[in-house]
């Protein structure tokens, strides 16, 4: 199953996220959690302590690549399976619950 959840700013989503992706844990489910706001918090609201949260870093850009097909049109092609990206780059917090952060904004006028 995947879920994802959008909407304005303030209005809850991460704090949703976090409480369904360990509730789903609890449950014994696989959770990954992808936190892909330029302003990441998810780790925070999932509990991850210090060291986890220092050690979550965005998934580089090199796992991705744009490609164009023989019509034309450009597409973004994986480079690495979900499995080594997540092995890779994920962390994993409490309740099993295994993060992976999509960017970041590191300083003004990068995002």
């Amino acid at each position: 199953m995947k879920i994802a959840i959008s909407g304005k700013g303030g209005s809850g989503k991460t704090t949703i996220s976090a409480t369904l992706a360990r509730m789903f844990a609890r449950q014994g489910h696989p959770v990954l959690a992808i936190d892909g706001d330029p302003n990441p918090n998810l780790g925070v609201a999932l509990g991850l302590n210090a060291g986890q949260l220092a050690r979550l870093q965005p998934i580089p850009r090199d796992v991705a690549k744009r490609e164009q097909d023989p019509d034309g049109k450009f597409r973004l092609v994986i480079t690495k399976s979900v499995e080594e990206i997540t092995d890779n780059h994920a962390v994993t917090g409490p309740d099993g619950v295994r993060v992976l952060m999509g960017s970041r904004v590191d300083h003004p006028g990068a995002g």
